[in-house]
């Protein structure tokens, strides 16, 4: 699970370099592209792995971290395209902070939802969260 995460935000990283590059006015919107495409094919993934629970391609029984794997993707892509939409220096802070998804700290759970947060503002988002992933 961490190689793959490693591997995704590597793949972010070299996005974020590269496409400002090739089209300094619309890079921010390939940027959004790539990250819509990216969770469009984890949410085809996750069909995958829950209409067939019990193996994988090759035979073998399917781990049951794999749900947790794809929203930990999911979730890490909706905050990279977050933080490229703030200023330089809150992605910078974000970084920083070990807040970030890929660095294993940023992913909130809905059960550390309502006991870290206790208004009602969080569980809008993450109602919205699920509206727009389907989770």
């Amino acid at each position: 699970m961490i190689e793959t995460e490693e591997n995704t935000w590597q793949y972010f990283e070299e996005l974020k370099d590269i496409l400002p590059r090739i089209s300094p006015r619309w890079w921010k919107r390939d940027f959004k592209h790539h990250v819509d495409k990216f969770i469009e094919d984890r949410l085809i993934e996750k069909e995958f792995v829950v209409v067939v629970p019990c193996e994988n391609e090759d035979g073998e029984e399917q781990d049951p971290t794999d749900i947790h794997r794809l929203r930990r993707l999911v979730a890490g892509a909706v905050q990279e395209w977050e933080l490229v939409q703030q200023p330089k220096h809150a992605a910078g802070c974000a970084k920083l902070d070990g807040a970030l998804v890929w660095q294993g700290r940023g992913y909130v759970s809905p059960i550390l939802y309502a006991i870290s947060v206790p208004n009602r503002l969080s569980s809008v988002n993450l109602r919205k969260f699920r509206q727009l992933y389907g989770w």
